[in-house]
């Protein structure tokens, strides 16, 4: 049950990670390793490297 989990977290994490543009074997490892746990993680670190990359100033549309 374990294998399969793993095997199904990676692949979402590589394609969610393609998706946005961060670096996509690293976070399908860590997918398999972590499982749903390292989707907590990616979206923390994709949401600290969009902060770091917009202006102190910036403003963020997302609907």
């Amino acid at each position: 049950m374990f294998v399969v989990l793993s095997l199904i977290f990676a692949t979402l994490l590589f394609f969610v990670a393609s998706a946005k543009g961060m670096p996509a074997k690293r976070w399908a490892f860590l997918g398999g390793l972590f499982g749903p746990f390292a989707l907590a993680l990616f979206n923390v670190h994709y949401r600290r490297a969009l902060m770091r990359s917009i202006a102190q100033c910036g403003i963020i549309w997302r609907p």
